[in-house]
């Protein structure tokens, strides 16, 4: 099991991807992924990229199939019936493993601590081998 110091460094690591530090008057809501059936923290995500996905906005699903369990977990969707799947992408870390603590930053515009729009986010990893920190996706 992931120590809680290395979630809240995942945490600060995404909160630093959409530049947390720059809009202190928002709301940052960050959100650990694990797995419905089992409750583990440990994933193997994959992107299913659908038409109208770009670079710093995904549009599409992102999965996460369970290390404990094997039950695979939809943990985002940003989709229709007017898009379709373009292709799927399955994150390995630097490391070689496919095996990560996964949670998604977003960012809530706020006034005088009243929220208000949803106006970014990122979907980002923590590697469970090596610790390393990676992107998955930017959601606009």
């Amino acid at each position: 099991m992931e120590q809680p110091g290395s979630i809240s460094e995942l945490e600060d690591f995404a909160g630093q991807c959409i530049h947390s530090q720059n809009h202190p008057g928002d709301i940052h809501r960050f959100t650990l992924f694990s797995c419905r059936e089992c409750g583990s923290e440990t994933l193997r995500p994959a992107l299913e990229h659908h038409t109208g996905s770009e670079t710093y906005d995904f549009k599409g699903i992102v999965w996460g199939e369970c290390t404990s369990c094997g039950y695979l977990n939809r943990l985002f969707t940003f989709t229709g019936e007017s898009r379709r799947a373009l292709r799927e992408e399955h994150p390995v870390c630097e490391c070689g493993s496919r095996e990560f603590i996964t949670g998604m930053c977003e960012r809530i515009e706020g006034e005088e601590g009243i929220p208000g729009f949803f106006d970014e986010g990122v979907i980002a990893g923590k590697c469970i081998r090596c610790n390393r920190n990676r992107i998955f996706a930017f959601t606009d």
